[in-house]
């Protein structure tokens, strides 16, 4: 590697191509000027000298240029060797990031790739385990159930209890599966520059609003948004859509019946914010420190409705795409939460 950093320092030797070129043109060169050389300062030459030292010069001139060219290849087969590391050994690389040519370019990519392919192969393992124990519960209830109205199914009261038991256990089975599908849908979101566009806050928040007015009337919560009409952000739609609705639908899941949500917005030359806050089960400085991780077993709704602790992670990925941040704030348990989110204009 030391062969392709030093050539890299040469500003001209932008592409890997020309480092090649560079390195080969020397090869060819040197020959042709020791002989200008001998020629010059030489009092005087046979031809059998001068075909000798041309030949020497020649071998000696493609040694070397072979020796460097094969040095360049040193990140190529770095890169190589990653790669192999990763799929036989499950060895994570420590490729160099900061080259800018075509090589530096791989080097980036695989390592890139890797580390999501790493990062994959760890979710799909937490997700295992989560459902493992978040469905493997509930259907072991289920079938206890079962058995019991098979067994002692005639007392007709106990019968009722047990079916709606039955009905609750399954309800709860389907609310969580359904919030881990989404939840992994939009962990597969590209959020990029390239695709941001202005967003209305508002009418975000609205369309949030709208498609959550069951879940909020059967709370009977009262949801205030204050957000001003001409509030916009520059950010990927589908994405900060997530962002809001994560977030209000924790708001939803932790508020006590008939308390209030209220969603403002404000904005000043460098920044928007926007501000959820309820008045429901809040959280301590302990949770608060692991609010933002992935997979932690959270709490049950107020409610009793189910979590995947994938939410507020993906909130957090999505913000941070966005060169924004999420910030928490509680004064403790039972006493409400306020998350603001800041996304540069």
């Amino acid at each position: 590697m030391k062969t392709y950093h030093t050539l890299s320092q040469i500003s001209i030797l932008k592409k890997y191509s020309y480092k090649f070129l560079f390195v080969a043109f020397l090869g060819i060169h040197i020959p042709l000027l020791g002989i200008i050389f001998y020629a010059l300062f030489a009092t005087s030459i046979s031809t059998t000298t001068f075909i000798l030292i041309t030949l020497g010069l020649t071998l000696l001139a493609t040694a070397l240029t072979l020796r460097v060219l094969n040095a360049l290849l040193a990140p190529i087969i770095k890169g190589e060797v990653a790669l192999k590391d990763y799929v036989e050994n499950n060895t994570l690389p420590n490729l160099p990031i900061n080259y800018t040519d075509e090589v530096g370019d791989m080097l980036k990519n695989i390592q890139y790739t890797i580390e999501c392919l790493d990062e994959v192969d760890k979710e799909k393992q937490d997700i295992i385990e989560l459902i493992s124990h978040d469905l493997r519960t509930p259907i072991l209830q289920s079938l206890e159930v079962i058995n019991f109205l098979k067994e002692d199914g005639d007392d007709a009261q106990q019968r009722e209890e047990n079916l709606n038991l039955l009905n609750e256990i399954s309800t709860k089975q389907l609310k969580f599966l359904e919030e881990m599908l989404k939840t992994l849908k939009a962990n597969h979101i590209e959020v990029g520059f390239k695709n941001f566009e202005n967003l209305s806050v508002s009418e975000i928040i609205n369309e949030i609003i709208a498609d959550y007015k069951n879940r909020i009337d059967e709370k009977q919560l009262t949801v205030i948004n204050t957000v001003p009409d001409d509030l916009m952000m520059y950010g990927h739609a589908i994405g900060m859509k997530q962002v809001f609705e994560n977030l209000l639908n924790n708001a939803i899941k932790f508020s006590e019946k008939n308390d209030e949500i209220h969603i403002s917005g404000v904005s000043d030359k460098n920044s928007v914010q926007i501000i959820i806050k309820d008045h429901g089960m809040g959280f301590n400085e302990q949770t608060k420190e692991t609010l933002f991780s992935k997979f932690v077993p959270g709490h049950l709704g107020t409610s009793g409705e189910p979590t995947t602790g994938l939410g507020l992670y993906l909130t957090k990925k999505i913000v941070e795409k966005h060169r924004g941040t999420i910030q928490p704030f509680s004064d403790g348990q039972g006493k409400g939460a306020k998350f603001v989110v800041s996304i540069p204009k």
